[in-house]
């Protein structure tokens, strides 16, 4: 499969969308159980920690991260379809303790407003499948490594809720040989830099054969002396490296940086001296910037566009028709159980809408069927160079220009 765009798959982040068009209640801040808003806007170089006081007596479900308003008293305000989530630049494998991930839902039961915890880790409930380092054990979960792990949930109308925090927490005992009992593994300074959770958007077909993808390497300036010396600055020459912190233990101490997206092994898998911090330095894998010149062609209208760009569902009912308007909505959006109809919308529009025409960033996967590390990018979408041209009756061809971010 090598470097090829097949399948272009976009993950939006809706917390950050929401965040970033007036909901601040994903950016609640409670520094004592990790809820911060630096965690939003896939923004991992530098993480958020954690750091465990030895003497701490473990609680059930303490709350290590979390986005969102925990506040049950507030209603919340949007209900959103979700299908895949992401944790960025964590070291959770570092802890024999599996976590869970949780989303707590507002559920509305006739005038009540009540609370619904789902386990977003839950092999039978919500989890649908591994799609870079997120295997999970007793419906916890356990990766193997330290770095980024994503998955895929499951396309079921329990996950079009209204959403209001979403959680990392321990809630499983130990009992270790000297009959203690512990949650967390309080050696380990825990650290996530990004919490994503959202909605993925395959394209509908492959890009056309006329695609570009470059290098750049604009960070690397060089300059002739008088004396016809030629020296070189390296400001930077591909991504920001991100910051993984290792437990403390007589072995491994210290912080150091890596490559985005890569996988770092645990003390507990490695034996052969693979890790990072093993190494003089990190950053000897792929160089460069990259950027993607795409364009599709014969490009459907449902495809392209929201069949119904409104913030309601009036003045439509349940059944798609309202007798007073006799109006009948061009979408089937009203079988998603009565959600938003932008953030239930699978278009390119809904990728435009949701990253504000791509100035927020996004993480971006060539070929969806290739999970390599290598092939997951954090980018935006050139000022721009969004083009979108009607060919035909109903039919649309689509290019655009998307670019990580340095």
């Amino acid at each position: 499969m090598g470097k090829q765009v097949l399948t272009p798959r976009f993950y939006v982040d809706i917390p950050s969308f929401l965040h970033a068009i007036g909901d601040i209640r994903w950016g609640d801040v409670n520094n004592n159980q990790g809820v911060n808003p630096s965690l939003l806007y896939i923004n991992p170089s530098n993480p958020l920690m954690r750091a465990i006081d030895e003497d701490e007596t473990p609680a059930v479900n303490e709350v290590f991260f979390g986005i969102g308003d925990g506040n049950v008293s507030k209603p919340p305000r949007y209900q959103f379809p979700i299908n895949f989530c992401g944790l960025l630049n964590h070291n959770f494998a570092s802890d024999e303790h599996t976590p869970t991930i949780t989303g707590l839902a507002g559920i509305f039961n006739s005038t009540k407003l009540e609370s619904d915890w789902i386990n977003l880790t839950h092999n039978t409930h919500a989890y649908e499948g591994n799609i870079l380092n997120a295997n999970t054990s007793a419906h916890r979960f356990d990766a193997q490594y330290n770095g980024t792990s994503i998955w895929e949930l499951k396309d079921h109308a329990f996950l079009n809720q209204y959403w209001r925090r979403f959680y990392v927490h321990y809630n499983q005992p130990i009992t270790h040989e000297d009959e203690s009992v512990t949650y967390w593994d309080d050696s380990v300074n825990h650290q996530l830099g990004s919490f994503v959770v959202g909605k993925y958007f395959d394209c509908p077909k492959s890009p056309d054969l006329s695609l570009t993808m470059e290098r750049k390497f604009d960070g690397i300036k060089k300059q002739t002396t008088l004396g016809g010396k030629t020296h070189y600055l390296n400001n930077y020459d591909g991504p920001r490296e991100w910051t993984m912190n290792h437990p403390i233990d007589n072995i491994l101490n210290g912080t150091y940086k890596y490559p985005p997206f890569e996988l770092d092994t645990t003390k507990q898998v490695d034996t052969e001296g693979y890790r990072f911090d093993y190494r003089a330095k990190s950053g000897l894998g792929r160089k460069g910037l990259r950027s993607w010149k795409l364009s599709f062609s014969y490009i459907s209208e449902s495809d392209m566009w929201m069949g119904y760009e409104s913030s309601s569902l009036s003045p439509f009912s349940d059944s798609g028709f309202n007798s007073e308007t006799g109006g009948t909505p061009p979408m089937t959006f009203l079988e998603n159980d009565g959600g938003t109809p932008m953030l239930n919308d699978d278009s390119f529009n809904f990728v435009l809408n949701c990253t504000l025409g791509g100035t927020l960033p996004f993480i971006f996967q060539p070929d969806n069927t290739n999970s390599n590390p290598d092939q997951f990018a954090i980018c935006l979408l050139k000022n721009n160079s969004i083009s979108i041209t009607q060919t035909n009756y109903n039919t649309y061809k689509v290019s655009l220009v998307i670019e990580e971010i340095g």
